[in-house]
């Protein structure tokens, strides 16, 4: 053997051995995109899925301040309002709580098909407590006026103008039995109208603050929505990073073959 043998017999194992080595990097490097890109997919998962709670969360929160301006209006009708105003004020009413029960609903279920058991808690808590300011109560009980014995006295007050709850927990308001309870008693009926708005507005208000059921949901379901959306830049910048060497290593492995085939090929 020659010296050029020799040379080259050395040159082929060094290339041998760098090759390899530049091999292992791109294997690794390759491996190390698989599980970025797995973790990318996870935290887009959990990203789409808090984005869609805090969707229906803003739609409630919504309906629960429409509900709070109703129930104060409601509350605060003047003694000299017509039988048309009251009408309005307790049509009104209705329609705000029974939006709010809707939605609340709606993001207890929600919560619960996206994974979000503390948002779906709270999302049902809202109804029920909305419901038990109905009469007052602020008690653990169920979403019906049978269940319910806080303020019974208000309770048959509300029917005999013609309210009643139904099944799902919204309201209904028998228009004849209201026109004829305002031709009875315009005065009763006005005193029950107050005494109810004023349950639901506080309780709306309570539900709106910051410790309050929507408004903590909120804000915890924003602070995870910030703490995906840095996993996801951070999950980005290394991904740039591990392409990064792997093209690195790429064209150090094209330059060796290259060079190598030119020196000893």
């Amino acid at each position: 053997m020659n010296i050029n043998d020799l040379v080259s017999a050395g040159s082929a194992k060094t290339y041998l051995g760098q090759n390899s080595a530049t091999q292992s990097v791109a294997s690794t490097s390759g491996l190390v995109r698989t599980d970025l890109q797995k973790a990318e997919m996870r935290v887009q998962s959990q990203v789409d899925s808090t984005s869609i709670q805090l969707s229906s969360f803003g739609k409630l929160k919504s309906s629960v301040s429409s509900l709070q301006l109703a129930a104060h209006q409601m509350a605060s009708l003047p003694v000299s309002s017509t039988s048309a105003s009251l009408k309005t004020a307790a049509d009104s009413f209705v329609s705000a709580f029974n939006s709010s029960m809707t939605e609340a609903q709606s993001s207890a279920k929600t919560g619960a098909a996206q994974g979000g058991a503390a948002a779906s808690q709270s999302a049902a808590k809202v109804g029920k407590d909305l419901t038990r300011a109905l009469s007052g109560n602020t008690g653990n009980t169920g979403n019906t006026f049978a269940s319910t014995s806080a303020n019974p006295s208000t309770l048959d007050a509300m029917k005999k103008i013609g309210f009643s709850v139904q099944s799902d927990g919204t309201l209904a308001l028998d228009a004849k039995k209201f026109d004829a309870a305002l031709k009875s008693d315009p005065t009763a009926v006005q005193a029950t109208l107050s005494k109810v708005g004023q349950q639901v507005d506080a309780t709306a208000t309570q539900e709106l603050s910051a410790s309050g059921n929507v408004t903590h949901s909120v804000s915890s379901l924003s602070q995870r929505a910030s703490v995906l959306k840095n996993q996801q830049n951070t999950l980005a910048s290394l991904q740039q990073v591990s392409s990064a060497s792997a093209q690195s290593a790429s064209s150090f492995n094209s330059s060796f073959n290259f060079a190598s085939s030119s020196l000893f090929g």
